[in-house]
């Protein structure tokens, strides 16, 4: 395997904007930390998959008018490791907003009046990752001063580093601020659909294949809590559309790069 494919991608994002830096604003920074933040900063390149692209994906419609810009700056550096050779894909084909139909709209009415539907033990850590944001402001503050005292500020790149962390920093405050204040808080009790066992966010289902009788198993949560590496999948991925409201015994198709893969609901949790 090729070292330039096993590139952290922390590291692949800042090659990027290094290459990029006269068209790379602060704002397209911040969205290449949130989407190597979302993805694993140590994650190597190649292990990006068209699925993790359109879980990311799924994480920008609550984003509001800046969700095109986020998508777009995504996108141009999906493209950029194809074209470098990092991925033999071009993931960037994969990275799209959700187009709702009807039923999509109304659902997607009904989240943003209720806010977003997290697991306890999501809700705890973004309330964990807020406290630790928090408490880095004092050094922030402090290495703007060291970098300031600096007499020549007309090219002080310590200084304009240090602006730049505090900056996303509290981009980031924000954005978990309103998550943590209007987010419900999911359980058992809230979980359960009109009397019968449906998936619905917080349901861990357990797929067969309906050719090959392999199982597989995922999580359906917020898009705030999407983790694929631990099979949580967001209930507004292309997946997760396909699995709400479903029983046991139903039939789902899901679309993949090799084409429609079948597959039956064998098991429903809480």
């Amino acid at each position: 395997m090729s070292s330039l494919t096993q590139k952290p991608l922390s590291e692949a994002c800042a090659n990027f904007l290094q290459a990029h830096v006269d068209k790379a604003p602060s704002f397209a920074q911040q969205e290449l930390l949130r989407f190597a933040r979302w993805c694993g900063r140590d994650r190597p390149v190649d292990s990006l998959t068209p699925l993790m692209v359109q879980e990311y994906c799924s994480t920008l419609d609550g984003m509001g008018g800046e969700k095109d810009e986020r998508l777009k700056t995504t996108k141009k550096f999906l493209a950029y490791l194809h074209q470098e050779g990092f991925t033999s894909v071009n993931l960037a084909s994969h990275a799209k907003l959700r187009r709702p139909g009807r039923r999509g709209a109304a659902s997607h009415v009904r989240q943003q009046r209720a806010g977003n539907q997290l697991t306890p033990e999501g809700y705890q850590r973004l309330q964990e990752e807020l406290v630790a944001l928090k408490a880095q402001r004092p050094y922030l503050a402090e290495e703007i001063r060291k970098a300031a005292a600096t007499k020549d500020v007309s090219e002080n790149a310590p200084l304009d580093a240090a602006k730049e962390i505090q900056g996303q920093t509290e981009a980031r405050v924000r954005e978990l601020e309103a998550l943590v204040k209007t987010a419900t808080i999911l359980d058992s009790a809230s979980m359960v659909h009109s009397g019968l066992q449906r998936v619905g966010v917080g349901s861990q289902v357990v797929l067969k294949h309906a050719l090959t009788g392999r199982e597989f198993t995922y999580i359906l949560v917020d898009s705030v809590e999407t983790d694929p590496a631990s099979g949580k999948i967001s209930d507004a991925s292309p997946l997760g559309r396909a699995l709400l409201d479903r029983m046991v015994g139903d039939k789902v198709e899901v679309s993949t790069p090799r084409g429609t893969v079948p597959y039956v609901v064998s098991r429903i949790g809480r």
